[in-house]
């Protein structure tokens, strides 16, 4: 391997940490796939419970903003040309992980499934992609 290609295995991978609590992150978030740490294209998959599947790459990710309110959390996800809201619970850990291109595949589950209050674990229940 040319040592261009190698520059990347120079640097230790840092921890990703929770911005409120300032502990390391577990990468696994129920229902998300997430990417490997030598993957070259980054593109993040959401799947909805129909079967509907929509990729973006996250080149064109511009930023991402997170409304925490004590029931429902939104997250929207500004692309090139289009808007993602993901509506759920714990979203929290989900944009840590968005910060570092990690999460690869986003999953929404129904909503009935999951009882506000029983589990920390964060759950995407609706996905909604507009254009701008």
């Amino acid at each position: 391997m040319h040592q261009v290609q190698n520059f990347r295995t120079n640097f230790a991978q840092d921890e990703i940490v929770d911005t409120a609590t300032d502990k390391p992150v577990d990468a696994q978030v129920d229902r998300a796939e997430l990417y490997d740490t030598d993957s070259s294209v980054r593109n993040v998959c959401f799947v909805w419970e129909n079967g509907r599947k929509a990729f973006f790459n996250y080149a064109y990710l511009v930023s991402v903003d997170l409304v925490i309110t004590e029931t429902l959390n939104e997250m929207l996800l500004y692309f090139s040309g289009q808007i993602v809201t993901l509506k759920g619970y714990h979203l929290g850990s989900l944009f840590d992980l968005l910060l570092n291109h990690i999460p690869k595949t986003i999953t929404a589950t129904n909503p009935r499934y999951h009882t506000n209050g029983q589990t920390t674990d964060t759950i995407v229940t609706d996905i909604i992609v507009k254009s701008e």
